[in-house]
């Protein structure tokens, strides 16, 4: 009697769960997506998949371990889902919210493979007008388009950083339209969420503004028009430290450094498509920039120069520049071959070059990094994309050095120097399954 009960009582509890099984409704229209994306790859440098840097290349006096070993790779952490929510009309806009996450969990202090947020934002559109509230894509400087295998493969040169911001874009004509924000100043997620830097210490919320012009009386390849913009950003960074301390001893000296950025990206259908078909198209696109202090945001992913402290006790903030171009010929529809170049130079002071903030040698940072490639990516389907590719990264080093040891074996070995320079070779496969 009691097994039938229990029996009874099971099959209670389990058939609505098995009716509402792979069910999902809402009030308003909610489309699912996303796709399942599989990497492999190799390096010619014993790093990481994610490394966007090459280690130093070993000397005929020095060997360093991170040049003289590969490193072969496999994941599926570049798989990702996202919502589109379309909801109710509000002061006569049309309201949408999108959502997305993947599983590399980089940003938000997880080990690769966990959960982490890319994007949460909600969009109100008129006919002339948007506001974007939310965490996106900055809204200025970052190419258009960049076909490549992996999501960080040029990430250095302004590839792009999602941040929470808000942005409001007017269309003054079909044409002509500008943008103006404000967007987290610091890195706002990880495991300290970046409260307690020198960029949120400071009143300003980071600034961002943009002018662009897009048309298709050029022509178009997809959703690829002709498209020129001049953008910018602008905060502030308090740089005080517990260490850091004012004449008499008893509080903070601050130094407030302005920190900015200005960059025009455009994009250039050279062969623009023709009814519908890629076919034999050629589209040129990219951006070139100059900004100081960027490492708030991480607008320059895994730059290492931020403000530093001179011998006189104030701080100062290095400026560099760059660009990144991208070249993409569409062999046919569904085919397409691309060239990718990349280029990143810190001008900071001799000083800089070589002391930091401990007095201790800054020559195993770098001062100098570019990238070139080329890939073929190609959509079997509508559902899977295949894509081969090949990046060599060059990184300069402020002089030469020795790697410093770890834990375990030593980061090289010898009686020398390693070299000033280093080279690193990456080649990897991507399939996709989109839905």
């Amino acid at each position: 009697m009691k097994k039938t009960a229990f029996l009874l009582l099971a099959l209670f509890l389990l058939i609505p769960a098995m009716s509402n099984a792979g069910s999902m409704s809402s009030r308003y229209d909610v489309t699912f997506g996303g796709f399942v994306k599989y990497d492999l790859g190799w390096t010619s440098q014993n790093a990481n998949a994610d490394a966007v840097n090459a280690s130093r290349s070993s000397s005929s006096t020095r060997s360093v371990l991170a040049d003289e070993y590969g490193n072969t790779f496999m994941s599926g952490a570049e798989t990702r889902f996202n919502f589109l929510v379309k909801g109710p009309d509000l002061w006569g806009a049309k309201t949408s919210a999108f959502i997305e996450g993947d599983f590399r969990g980089t940003s938000t202090g997880n080990q690769y493979g966990g959960f982490q947020l890319r994007h949460a934002f909600m969009k109100m559109n008129w006919q002339s007008a948007e506001l974007m509230i939310g965490q996106n894509w900055q809204q200025w400087g970052m190419p258009y388009y960049v076909p490549t295998v992996s999501i960080l493969d040029y990430a250095q040169y302004m590839k792009g950083i999602r941040t929470p911001q808000i942005a409001f874009r007017y269309f003054f004509t079909r044409e002509f339209n500008a943008m103006f924000g404000v967007t987290s100043a610091t890195e706002a997620y990880g495991a300290t969420r970046g409260y307690n830097d020198g960029f949120a210490r400071s009143s300003w919320p980071g600034l961002q503004g943009e002018v662009a012009y897009w048309t298709d009386r050029c022509g178009k390849i997809g959703p690829h028009n002709l498209k020129f913009a001049l953008g910018g950003y602008y905060g502030k960074d308090n740089s005080s430290r517990q260490t850091y301390q004012n004449a008499t001893g008893n509080g903070y000296r601050d130094d407030t450094l302005n920190s900015w950025a200005v960059a025009f990206r455009y994009s250039v259908p050279i062969v623009p498509e023709r009814q519908a078909n890629k076919a034999m198209s050629v589209l040129l696109n990219g951006n070139f920039w100059v900004g100081q202090n960027l490492n708030g945001s991480g607008w320059l992913y895994d730059s290492n120069y931020s403000s530093y402290q001179r011998p006189d006790g104030s701080y100062a903030a290095p400026t560099m520049f760059g660009l990144q171009a991208n070249l993409s010929w569409w062999i046919t529809n569904a085919l397409q071959l691309n060239g990718n170049y990349g280029y990143l130079k810190h001008n900071t002071s001799n000083y800089a070059r070589n002391i930091d903030n401990a007095g201790t040698l800054r020559t195993g940072q770098y001062n100098m990094t570019q990238s070139y490639g080329a890939n073929l990516l190609w959509d079997a389907n509508q559902a899977v994309r295949f894509g081969i590719q090949w990046v060599r990264n060059y990184t300069g080093y402020n002089g030469y050095g020795v790697p410093v040891t770890s834990t375990g074996a030593p980061l090289s070995v010898g009686t020398g120097n390693a070299d000033r320079t280093g080279v690193a070779d990456v080649y990897r496969f991507g399939a996709w399954y989109f839905f």
